[in-house]
């Protein structure tokens, strides 16, 4: 009796799994249903021949599933970037692009190939890079936030989200009074964090300039101008040129050490003026 009863019950219980799949497919996702952008495809897990899994797309071009994030590493050596990677996003299936064992990762948000869209994003090519973030993220919400603004009317540091607004950029709060350019820390590489909301650079200058390491006749004519000029000309990450270099990102009145507050609220930040600035490094 028991075996007519559930095959009688069985067509009902598969019909019943298809609607919920269908009503699942059908519900609005984040930002994604006000941008007019269609729910991604339901996250799957694509099991290997080992304990690990990852979660991705269906039809996702990763191969078996497998985080490929660490070989990003050999180059860009950072841990951070501009986005917090290994973590678990509070509602995994509203995310456009894959994850990995259910996480955020590198090859989450950019292609590892090294070609296709401009900077490897995912889903591009896009007129502005920040087009991408608003797939997964209110664009509403970060308008008002200007991580140059750092001081109330008060003369107090302002806050974002209950943080330091500091700690847009920084990985832990400077102390003005002591610190030194080599006792600040960073959430990622300081072009990558500016990159964020500057991203239509001119070309030229990103490629003459960003992350490239001067030559020692370079460093030397550096140091003899900062201490010239009495200026701090900042070499981070690892020596190298960066958005700092030239430009103090900072409100006046945030730095005290004098040669480092140089260019806080200046035309366009810039430490020197550009004729200035240039034979800092160039000889001219």
């Amino acid at each position: 009796m028991w075996g007519a009863r559930s095959m009688r019950l069985k067509p009902l219980f598969s019909q019943f799994l298809l609607l919920i799949a269908v009503l699942t497919s059908c519900a609005p996702t984040l930002n994604q249903e006000k941008a007019g952008i269609t729910s991604p495809a339901p996250l799957r897990t694509t099991v290997g021949s080992d304990s690990s899994a990852s979660a991705v797309p269906a039809g996702s071009s990763s191969a078996y599933g497998a985080d490929g994030s660490s070989v990003c590493l050999s180059c860009h050596d950072y841990l951070e970037n501009h986005h917090p990677t290994d973590v678990i996003p509070p509602a995994p299936y509203t995310i456009p692009f894959p994850l990995y064992n259910s996480q955020i990762r590198c090859l989450t948000c950019h292609t590892g190939d090294h070609m296709g869209s401009s900077y490897m994003l995912r889903g591009g090519p896009y007129t502005d890079r920040r087009e991408v973030c608003f797939l997964c993220h209110y664009e509403e919400e970060y308008r008002q936030i200007d991580p140059h603004i750092m001081l109330d009317s008060d003369g107090r540091i302002t806050e974002v989200n209950n943080r330091p607004v500091c700690l847009v950029c920084h990985s832990k709060m400077p102390d003005p009074r002591v610190d030194r350019t080599k006792d600040v820390s960073f959430r990622a590489d300081v072009a990558f964090l500016c990159w964020r909301c500057h991203s239509l650079m001119g070309i030229g200058i990103l490629n003459q300039h960003i992350l490239l390491k001067p030559s020692l006749q370079m460093l030397s004519r550096i140091k003899s101008s900062e201490e010239k000029m009495t200026i701090i000309l900042p070499l981070i990450p690892r020596e190298r040129m960066t958005c700092s270099t030239c430009h103090n990102p900072h409100q006046k009145g945030v730095i005290i050490h004098e040669p480092s507050a140089k260019g806080a609220d200046a035309p366009d930040r810039l430490r020197l003026q550009e004729a200035d600035l240039c034979v800092a490094c160039h000889v001219m």
